[in-house]
């Protein structure tokens, strides 16, 4: 994991990256702190690119796809912002690869999908043996599939719109229907998976593809600075979590843009955004959620003290109107929080604008390292601004030589 902050006012951009990358394998987890996931896309405007989560691209690394990417851009300027990732997609895209690099997010994806549905075959194996006659006179296939229906309902509910309309269910299976016979065979080798069986599986990978549902290998891009046309900077965050039919899956898609009337500042964390939301908003998700709680069970000791007071009905009504308005309230608190920020962000200087993004992941650093929390923020911390002046400006930038050494590098980059 890592962590991650934009900062924009209507002076400039910063962004500031930790450098851990987490590899996991079935030996367990390993880090190393020489990440890179700041860039500069464009040798011609101030464009930066920040990478989080899979920095991998087609298992090339996206390190050396964003820098092949800027050797491309030697006459192309954009107009705005929000051109630049339409075109960085489709080089994406186009990039070279073989078939097999594009069907390893799918395996990985499917893997996982179905070994929770062999730890439901395991555990009602396990319980026909303790009991020595199958429950209920159930089978194996009928918890599955039921566990099948309620994954791909969730996957339905949360359907990316517009994203392959035009394609059927049936075209899907033709393409990668081997792929996931191949990762079922090895999953699902102790189960007898009948053609009716498989067939559901099908449909609960389609379902998946054409969600927001997130795998672990999704992939988050964040390109800010200036179009030629854009007074003010804009941030333009995208995550893609695999290709299917040569099209991105992206789940997340948000633009800041910084203007006039409208938001004059902003601060948007990524990744790991736990201590950057106490910042914002004076409280992380993880504190909320755990004072809702203390809250609802407080109205359930004063319903429990009265318990003829109330009906069933009307006991559920008030915990219902009591989460409401503490919800209301909180929000309100957050919403008041983060523009008093603002307010203060907006006026910063180029500087100051780095001394903060720096702090914020450095506190996330900090946090990771004096807890019980696994160390996956940490190492050196880049930092760049990016301005309508003075471009892609580096203001920290950790390097793997030592800069005094090679002083040839340097006028090489001038």
């Amino acid at each position: 994991m890592t962590a991650e902050i934009a900062i924009l006012n209507r002076t400039a951009v910063a962004l500031a990256a930790d450098s851990v990358v987490t590899l996991s394998s079935l030996r367990g987890r390993k880090t190393y702190d020489s990440a890179e996931k700041i860039f500069e896309l464009s040798r011609l405007q101030p464009i930066g690119l920040m990478i989080y989560n899979n920095a991998q691209h087609f298992n090339a690394p996206l390190e050396v796809v964003a820098r092949n990417y800027r050797a491309t851009l030697v006459t192309t300027e954009f107009e705005h912002l929000e051109d630049v990732w339409p075109a960085f997609s489709r080089y994406l895209l186009d990039f070279p690869h073989a078939e097999a690099d594009e069907l390893d997010h799918l395996s990985r994806m499917v893997a996982v999908e179905l070994d929770k549905l062999q730890v439901i075959h395991f555990n009602f194996v396990l319980e026909t043996v303790v009991r020595k006659r199958r429950p209920r006179g159930e089978r194996s296939e009928d918890r599955v599939r039921t566990a099948i229906a309620a994954r791909r309902a969730e996957a339905e509910e949360n359907r990316i719109g517009g994203y392959l309309e035009e394609r059927t269910e049936d075209e899907f299976i033709d393409r990668y229907g081997p792929t996931i016979d191949s990762v079922a065979n090895v999953v699902l080798k102790s189960m007898e998976l009948s053609p009716a069986l498989r067939r559901e599986i099908y449909g609960l990978v389609w379902s998946i593809v054409r969600s927001r549902l997130r795998t672990d290998a999704f992939t988050g891009f964040v390109l800010a600075g200036f179009g030629r046309s854009d007074l003010f900077p804009t941030l333009h965050a995208v995550e893609v979590d695999g290709v299917y039919f040569g099209a991105f899956r992206v789940i997340r898609s948000e633009i800041t843009d910084i203007d006039r009337r409208g938001d004059t500042a902003a601060v948007v964390p990524f990744a790991q955004t736990d201590m950057a939301e106490r910042f914002i908003s004076g409280i992380d998700r993880y504190a909320e959620d755990a004072l809702e709680k203390i809250m609802l069970s407080m109205v359930g000791d004063v319903l429990s003290a009265r318990p003829r007071a109330f009906s069933p009905t009307v006991r559920e009504q008030l915990r219902d109107a009591a989460r409401t308005r503490f919800q209301t309230a909180l929000d309100q608190l957050k919403a008041q929080s983060e523009q008093n920020l603002k307010g203060v962000v907006d006026h910063l200087s180029k500087k100051e604008l780095a001394d903060v993004a720096y702090s914020l992941v450095e506190l996330t650093s900090r946090k990771r390292r004096y807890s019980s929390d696994p160390d996956t923020v940490g190492g050196p911390i880049d930092v760049a601004i990016l301005s309508k002046n003075e471009g892609f400006i580096w203001v920290r930038r950790k390097h793997y030589f030592d800069a005094d050494l090679n002083p040839s590098f340097f006028k090489r980059v001038r």
